[in-house]
């Protein structure tokens, strides 16, 4: 029997790779593999993947032809996987040896489809960055989230945790008896969409207090900067949630899931100027503002933090500034 199968969709990590699969293969008390669903990336790391399945059993490899982003990988990982449970560990990231066994347990005890924990910020050296990720909750102790918590934690908004970050370890046989899947129009929030349809149907989701995955802050990474094409796919997929399921949820959860389709629509209006900006282009984004010109406060904010966060950086003594 297989406990647990450490699901990692890789592109572009002959880097990193090694790192975040030695974490998964020191997970403690656990009978577990570990599946690499290279997508088609250019580099090694495919070779990578494959010169770690030779030497180690536990590591499984699924080559995609093309690229065709996280959630298709995932995808995929979840179709080879032979665990109870899925863990979801990105090529960039590591676990802490403790985590799975801990997190499996508390899902075993309440039943759970879906099961979270706080994860650390680290940078791209492994040293941890600020406070842990759900420190603004102040949880104590595990708890069940409904629908309308996770929505509540899930608003786009500045400056706030957005609970779509956390990466959780999903029970399998519930995903597959309720054919639930990661979304391959998306390349940006497919962790928040399983989620909220794993709740639609019904899934108990709890979260731990205990921090056990270590998350990069990498520059430049997907999740860093939302691509203006990827925040329409996002609208849509919102939409397509609400004409599924606006029916039957209670009336918070879809007060809250609009709330957030505006915030998105904001959020993309934002980000197509700044793209705009960026490309030497100011008339297209004028256009942009007049389209949605409730836009502006969210864009003001945004290029007020970025000021700040310039100004931060030049006030650093010479020998800290970063290279």
């Amino acid at each position: 029997m297989v406990d647990a199968t450490v699901i990692i969709a890789a592109w572009r990590a002959e880097d990193h790779l090694s790192r975040a699969l030695q974490s998964a293969l020191r997970q403690t008390d656990v009978a577990l593999e570990t599946v690499v669903v290279d997508d088609a990336s250019p580099d090694g790391t495919l070779a990578v993947a494959e010169d770690w399945a030779r030497r180690d059993s536990r590591v499984r490899v699924v080559g995609l032809k093309q690229n065709s982003g996280p959630a298709a990988a995932r995808n995929a990982g979840l179709d080879a996987a032979r665990g109870r449970w899925a863990c979801i560990l990105d090529a960039d990231d590591a676990m802490l040896p403790e985590r799975l066994s801990r997190m499996m347990t508390l899902g075993e005890a309440q039943d759970a489809a879906a099961v979270f924990d706080d994860f650390q910020p680290v940078d791209e050296a492994g040293r941890p960055r600020d406070s842990t990720y759900l420190s603004p909750f102040a949880l104590r102790t595990p708890v069940r989230w409904d629908l309308q918590t996770f929505l509540a934690g899930c608003q786009a908004e500045p400056g706030r945790p957005s609970l779509g970050y956390l990466k959780p370890i999903l029970r399998v046989d519930f995903l597959r008896r309720h054919g639930l899947r990661y979304d391959e129009t998306l390349r940006n929030g497919e962790d928040f969409h399983l989620l909220i349809a794993l709740l639609a149907a019904g899934g108990a989701v709890w979260v731990t207090p205990d921090v056990g995955y270590l998350y990069t802050m990498r520059t430049g990474s997907i999740s860093s900067r939302l691509d203006p094409e990827h925040a329409q796919a996002l609208a849509a997929a919102d939409a397509a949630f609400l004409e599924r399921h606006a029916a039957a949820m209670p009336p918070e959860a879809l007060r809250l899931m609009r709330r957030r389709q505006r915030r998105l629509g904001d959020l993309s209006a934002s980000e197509a100027v700044f793209h705009a900006l960026r490309a030497g282009r100011p008339g297209q984004g004028m256009v942009a503002l007049i389209r949605r010109p409730r836009a502006a406060g969210r864009l003001f904010r945004q290029a007020g933090h970025a000021v700040m966060q310039r100004l931060t950086r030049l006030a650093k003594p010479r020998g800290q500034r970063p290279g």
